[in-house]
């Protein structure tokens, strides 16, 4: 990939490309991005969709903070976090004739709190028998299913210029478009 693209990639996700610089006795994403310019969209569009992932659908990070503490208040035998939540007269006259239910719910829910997903990292992004190859730190199955898509989207895009292409074979199998095919001597 140009060293522009590559760049760019980097800036826009300076969190999955972290190790993009490190040396390669820590990753193999220190040759940069060893596929064709074409596939640039793809793998833009696969990171914006992991990254969103990451920061949206498990943004409740500082909410588990409040939550910890909370706990560490509650097994000490302070519940005064929950006065908090029932603000008029009438809400904790209700809360001070059901406290004891009242803390049993609330330790219940507690323990059912998902912890928050780490930041993904690319280890290395290349081309391999003609598709993306996309190696992850660690996945989901939504960060999964974000690169199969991805792999399998570039088995029918050129992965010089980015057309509809088709999988060649001449000892080398790459995905091209035609144009490209011809080109490099795959027809």
């Amino acid at each position: 990939m140009k060293n522009e693209l590559d760049e760019a990639l980097v800036a826009k996700y300076p969190k999955i490309f972290k190790y993009r610089h490190a040396p390669m006795t820590h990753t193999a994403m220190c040759w940069g991005f060893d596929c064709g310019d074409g596939w640039y969209n793809i793998i833009d569009s696969a990171c914006a969709a992991i990254q969103n992932h990451i920061d949206n659908e498990h943004r409740h990070v500082k909410f588990l903070k409040k939550w910890n503490k909370q706990i560490e208040m509650a097994h000490a035998g302070d519940w005064s976090f929950l006065y908090e939540q029932y603000k008029s007269e009438k809400e904790r006259a209700w809360l001070e004739e059901n406290l004891e239910k009242e803390k049993k719910k609330y330790l219940i829910e507690l323990r059912e709190v998902p912890e928050p997903f780490p930041q993904v990292v690319a280890t290395q992004v290349k081309e391999k028998y003609g598709t993306l190859r996309f190696y992850l730190s660690h996945e989901d199955e939504y960060i999964s299913g974000v690169i199969a898509m991805a792999e399998y989207m570039s088995g029918r895009t050129c992965e010089t210029c980015g057309a509809p292409g088709k999988s060649r074979d001449s000892g080398w199998i790459r995905t091209l478009c035609d144009e490209h095919a011809k080109e490099q001597g795959y027809e």
